[in-house]
């Protein structure tokens, strides 16, 4: 006897339903050989037409992320304050390395910084991301041992990932930080997508901070920061991770911590410069280095905030 059971429209799915459709038909997809000469004419394209059909809720990219788009992922904001009786500590922490002889210098460092501002014009991200990497290539060469790895990872793809069930975001991250066992490096260095999306595969504690480079306001490029470190997180059951916005002279540095009733809330500190002298620049190195080290720690210890 034929079923009576009323068959549903891609109209009738929920989001929720949508959602579990579309994760099976992309891990359908993922397996599919695209040159089978066995595959049925036309299944590729119908796939991606059902694909387009059921990506019901909209999506946006981390970069048109605003501090309106935080309130409605239900993530709040509050201050990281810098504990004032600590900066002669930070600073010290900035000019020490963990492998004598094998970091870049803090007079070679500032010698490539006044080399990039004399002939590297700062107009343009680009031109900012080569000040960050002079800066940062100190933070992983002074950090690292034969133990322990700091990397830099640039341009990090981030899977879409759906909020409250309404809201999607993906993108790229311009800059990771990832410290690992040593033994691990050269596996990310070669492929940091796939490494990093299967922590399992490394043996050791294996932490990332997210850095967001932005020419100018660097305190605008905070929420397009917080919504990827917040998919980064959704996706890895991660509950704390701290990132970065910078221009290379301006720094702020941020805490953010997934609340287990959805949403999230996202401490961040003041604005941070190299100065005209580079006077600045012992105290952002220790700042990083410190962020680095607790990467996915809440508890400040140079920072206050609630």
């Amino acid at each position: 006897m034929p079923s009576t059971r009323k068959k549903r429209k891609v109209s009738d799915l929920t989001v929720d339903d949508a959602n579990a459709l579309l994760r099976t038909l992309a891990e359908f997809q993922e397996q599919l050989d695209d040159e089978d000469e066995d595959l049925p004419t036309g299944l590729i394209s119908g796939l991606e037409q059902l694909r387009k059909k059921l990506e019901v809720i909209p999506h946006t990219p981390f970069s048109k992320a605003d501090a309106l788009t935080l309130l409605q992922v239900k993530i709040k904001t509050a201050p990281l304050l810098l504990s004032l009786d600590v900066m002669s500590d930070i600073r010290n922490l900035g000019v020490s390395t963990r492998a004598p002889g094998r970091e870049l210098s803090m007079d070679s460092l500032r010698e490539l910084i006044e080399l990039v501002k004399r002939h590297v014009s700062l107009v343009t991200e680009a031109g900012c991301r080569i000040l960050i990497n002079m800066i940062l290539l100190r933070v992983v060469s002074a950090m690292s041992t034969d133990k322990m790895d700091v990397n830099i990872i640039p341009e990090f793809p981030i899977a879409k990932t759906t909020f409250s069930g309404s809201h999607s975001f993906g993108g790229v991250v311009d800059l990771l930080l990832t410290k690992l066992p040593s033994r691990y490096t050269r596996y990310l260095l070669l492929d940091p997508t796939s490494a990093l999306g299967n922590p399992e595969a490394i043996d050791g504690p294996t932490t990332s901070n997210f850095f967001e480079a932005k020419r100018d306001n660097v305190r605008a490029a905070i929420p397009q920061a917080v919504i990827a470190v917040a998919s980064h997180c959704a996706q890895h059951g991660i509950p704390v991770l701290r990132g970065c916005t910078t221009s290379g002279e301006q720094w702020i540095f941020f805490v953010y911590v997934t609340n287990q009733n959805g949403g999230g809330r996202v401490a961040c500190s003041d604005e941070f410069s190299l100065g005209e002298q580079l006077e600045g620049l012992p105290l952002i190195l220790g700042l990083l280095t410190d962020w680095v080290d607790h990467a996915t720690q809440y508890d400040q210890k140079f920072f206050t905030c609630k």
